[in-house]
């Protein structure tokens, strides 16, 4: 079984690297965002935003988003409205 840590740890590694070879994100599961932050510190301009939902089946998704989505989708919101609505 993976721990949540590795799994996470995990998820930041494959998703730097589909982004330094050019790969856009995944947009996330829809539900409502019941979590957001940032995985490391602020130094960097490339640092990861995650945000978390709760979907409709009840079921806690992370996954990472660019700082756009992140900065539009605050705690409470729907997702992928959110991102769509504040553009």
């Amino acid at each position: 079984m993976i721990t949540r840590t590795r799994a996470a740890a995990v998820a930041v590694t494959v998703s730097a690297l589909a982004l330094l070879a050019g790969c856009s994100l995944p947009d996330g599961p829809a539900g409502v965002v019941v979590a957001r932050a940032e995985r490391t510190p602020p130094a960097t301009a490339t640092r990861p935003y995650f945000l978390t939902v709760r979907t409709v089946d009840g079921d806690r998704k992370d996954f990472q988003v660019y700082i756009d989505d992140y900065d539009k989708c605050s705690i409470g919101e729907r997702y992928p409205q959110c991102k769509e609505t504040h553009a």
